[in-house]
């Protein structure tokens, strides 16, 4: 059963073991010498959905990380996330000639609930061993939730923004939320503690939103514009405004939308 505190833990644990007290993408190599993990990276644009694997055979150990997309932030948290199926002693799904594995798509790096527990372990161990919160949470004092805190924490810390944006929701006590969408398609949506009650609710970007207007002029916008709540969550939230910015890759087609929500009474 999908256990954060356990992957927390032990992520933690490598790091002290470790000694590493500086941002710690950069000792991922050190970590995988230090346990005899031979590590590759291979671009293969023949597999675009296949993100990396961990590979047992007798005592030899390996990691293999597709490098095909190039970036660094998404290459190391593969290799996070396979270093989190090793110290989590996760049995291996896939065995053949004397070889077990785990192969893990670009999907895996996405689960963060039951739905595949192996997975939602190996990422929170991912997301601890990158952005450990001893480290990154100090850094949030005084902030808000924007692209610019977004983007320099990302390359502060070698991750993507999509992971940075994440973990930075992880601490924010206002209710903001993250939205990734392929063209206005949601994907993912992850919500600080204060936002969880709106989480479900979209599943395609509002045609009456700014954000959808971004995305269909393929626009990166520069500051957060207003909105009636009932735009983003229907007639049921009408007594909320929701202040919008997207910002896209959209050669990828694809885009990420925060949003803050702030409650308001008539009287």
């Amino acid at each position: 059963m999908f256990n954060a505190n356990t992957s927390t833990a032990k992520a933690k644990w490598v790091l002290e073991t470790m000694g590493i007290k500086d941002v710690p993408a950069p000792y991922f190599d050190d970590i995988a010498r230090q346990e005899k993990i031979k590590v590759k990276r291979r671009s293969l644009p023949s597999e675009k959905d296949f993100s990396g694997m961990l590979i047992y055979r007798g005592e030899k150990k390996g990691i293999l990380i597709n490098t095909y997309i190039e970036n660094i932030g998404r290459q190391n948290f593969t290799f996070a996330h396979e270093l989190g199926h090793y110290f989590l002693r996760h049995k291996p799904p896939y065995t053949l000639d004397g070889e077990s594995s785990f192969r893990c798509s670009n999907q895996d790096m996405e689960v963060v609930d039951n739905y595949s527990s192996i997975e939602a372990e190996a990422n929170q161990f991912a997301v601890e061993l990158l952005m450990p919160e001893l480290l990154f949470k100090p850094l949030l004092a005084g902030t808000v939730f924007d692209f610019t805190l977004m983007s320099s924490l990302a390359n502060q810390f070698y991750v993507s923004k999509h992971a940075c944006g994440n973990r930075i929701l992880d601490f924010m006590k206002e209710p903001y939320i993250l939205i990734c969408s392929k063209g206005t398609s949601v994907t993912a949506i992850k919500c600080s503690n204060a936002a969880k009650r709106f989480g479900k609710v979209v599943k395609n970007i509002p045609t009456e939103s700014h954000a959808y207007r971004a995305i269909q002029y393929e626009q990166n916008q520069k500051q957060f514009y207003l909105s009636p709540g009932s735009v983003w969550f229907g007639q049921l939230y009408s007594n909320i405004i929701v202040y919008e910015c997207t910002r896209g890759n959209y050669e990828h087609d694809v885009s990420m939308t925060i949003l803050k929500v702030e409650y308001y009474t008539n009287h």
